[in-house]
């Protein structure tokens, strides 16, 4: 079941169906994909659905285990054609909102791994994927805290689209201690992230049921087509800030996206509460 804010990929063509074959009764025609359009939609999404740092440089520590859910707001350009064509509604709002869970343990030697799902609201897309941190140095009396994270997830549920964000980032942070009884580390950061992203076999006329065929004459019904593979690089920038309450853990952080095919930036706000162990 789809939802307004789902993809119908299919609008990102046109199909100009004419009358064909020696009858004249039967029609032709070839789709054309706009390929400059898809990358620019995927672009955006990509960004929508990128892996949340949400957290400072330093990791868990060995035995450390955290689990956080998020609420995050990503802002996109709603007058883009591309978006106001692909959404299902024709009408996507300003900024989209999705919900996160995210599971961490600390491992040896400064590293730390987790896993993580987004959900786009009122859609059926979501995002399953992981990271891998690394520490570079961590808990040095004054000095800040530094790390570099990889990232990789996959969008599920939109319908012919593939969709693959991989990233990388680096952190700084510094934790103070307020009272002997929380601490505050402010974090900031960059990301590095590239959308690869193509679509399966689709039919930009699914009204007429026939295979793709040619004509005597060399008239042709070809209704059916593919994006192909694009992958689109964004540099972004992150800054935050984490309250430590005995157990509890509560982030706020705000990044700065790579602009669209538009100008306008896909910026994103989040909010993280969780327990870590």
């Amino acid at each position: 079941m789809a939802r307004d804010n789902d993809l119908v990929l299919s609008r990102l063509a046109t199909f100009n169906a004419s009358p064909c074959g020696t009858d004249n009764q039967s029609l032709c025609g070839v789709a054309q994909p706009d390929q400059e359009s898809f990358n620019a939609l995927t672009a955006d999404l990509g960004q929508v659905f990128a892996p949340r740092l949400a957290n400072p440089a330093e990791t868990l520590g060995e035995a450390g285990f955290a689990i956080a859910v998020m609420g995050s707001v990503s802002t996109i350009d709603a007058d883009a054609e591309y978006w106001n064509e692909a959404i299902r509604d024709g009408d996507p709002p300003g900024s989209f909102f999705t919900g996160h869970v995210q599971v961490r343990k600390g491992l040896p030697f400064s590293f730390e791994l987790a896993g993580n799902m987004a959900y786009l609201g009122n859609s059926e897309m979501f995002a399953v994927g992981s990271d891998l941190k690394w520490s570079l140095h961590e808990g040095f009396f004054f000095m800040p805290d530094v790390a570099v994270r990889g990232s990789v997830n996959t969008v599920l549920g939109a319908e012919y689209l593939n969709l693959v964000n991989v990233g990388w980032d680096v952190s700084v942070s510094k934790d103070f201690g307020l009272a002997g009884m929380l601490s505050i580390a402010p974090f900031a950061g960059y990301q590095n992230l590239y959308t690869i992203s193509s679509s399966r076999l689709i039919n930009a006329y699914p009204q007429d049921p026939r295979p793709p065929q040619t004509f005597e004459g060399g008239d042709v019904f070809a209704p059916e087509f593919v994006f192909e593979q694009h992958t689109a690089s964004n540099n972004r920038f992150f800054l935050g800030a984490r309250l430590h309450v005995w157990v509890l853990s509560f982030v706020l952080e705000g990044v700065v996206g790579g602009k669209g095919a538009t100008g306008k930036r896909v910026n994103q706000f989040t909010f993280s509460g969780g327990l870590d162990f």
